[in-house]
């Protein structure tokens, strides 16, 4: 049985995940800011353990590769070469708004995943979830936040993340909307979400790739700058 490990570093959220097959077998978060460097290591090694396997167990991975977090980002992608380097282990990359789309719970309905871009910008990307599968509808674009709020429908959920930007306001016309949830207040397990959606992939040959060609998609030339604290 193939055992995928799944990893998003992409927001404040530092989670990993870990699938047998098809089946979620543990999921570990962590919400410290500036803070993924240090404990991706120590939560991936405590991930192992706990469920008595080695590096060498793990056949497949799924990463999420953006867009989100410049830093962020380059953390996860660094560790996961370092990781698997020197085997052949496959790795999906995964968008970071589908990981958030398919941790979330509910079938049967389109749901649309958005992260703040700043300068007034939005990532956003629509999926239907169904059957605990998640199908892609649109691909991952970077709008307005004026297009973003005239593309979200009256039927979608709505999934926003801030990416830690405490003066995000481009979701604010969503705040009385009872289907949309931050994740700032709803907590996704994303890692799992990533190790699951890449054990969903295992039979696409085409989808996978080496751990050395894996790069980040940032949907956008600027990186986000470190906030204050």
């Amino acid at each position: 049985m193939n055992y995928v490990l799944g990893i998003d570093t992409s927001s404040i959220e530092l989670g990993v995940g870990l699938a047998r097959g098809t089946e979620p077998v543990m999921a570990i978060s962590r919400y410290l800011r500036n803070s993924h460097a240090e404990h991706i290591a120590q939560c991936v090694d405590f991930l192992l353990k706990a469920n008595n396997i080695s590096a060498a167990d793990i056949t497949y991975a799924g990463i999420a590769v953006g867009p989100g977090s410049f830093t962020g980002l380059r953390i996860g992608i660094a560790f996961l070469k370092g990781f698997f380097l020197g085997r052949e282990t496959s790795v999906l990359q995964v968008s970071s708004l589908e990981s958030v789309a398919g941790s979330w719970h509910v079938d049967g309905r389109d749901i649309v995943s958005a992260s703040d871009a700043r300068n007034g910008q939005v990532f956003w990307a629509r999926f239907h979830k169904a059957g605990g599968a998640t199908a892609r509808l649109t691909p991952d674009a970077l709008v307005t936040a004026q297009e973003f709020r005239s593309a979200v429908k009256d039927s979608d959920i709505v999934l926003t993340d801030a990416l830690g930007y405490a003066k995000s306001v481009v979701f604010n016309f969503l705040k009385d909307r009872p289907d949309a949830f931050s994740v700032e207040d709803h907590p996704l397990q994303r890692g799992l979400s990533s190790a699951m959606l890449a054990a969903r992939k295992i039979k696409d040959a085409g989808a996978w790739r080496k751990a050395g060609d894996i790069v980040p998609e940032y949907l956008s030339s600027v990186p986000f700058k470190k906030e204050k604290e």
